[in-house]
């Protein structure tokens, strides 16, 4: 599930197209639509919580 907008993969495992990212200890999945969305952000390397 996408930890920006809670989207749903197929399947037991994580599209190759999603972006992963540990903050605070976890790991967190984004769909490619959030990823591209806010790709700026994550090249910057900013918590997910500032974008």
């Amino acid at each position: 599930m996408c930890a920006r907008c809670g989207t749903t993969a197929e399947g037991d495992t994580v599209p190759v197209t999603w972006l992963s990212s540990v903050e605070d200890g976890r790991r967190l999945h984004f769909c490619e639509g959030c990823a591209r969305l806010h790709i700026r952000a994550i090249e910057s390397r900013l918590d997910s919580l500032w974008w």
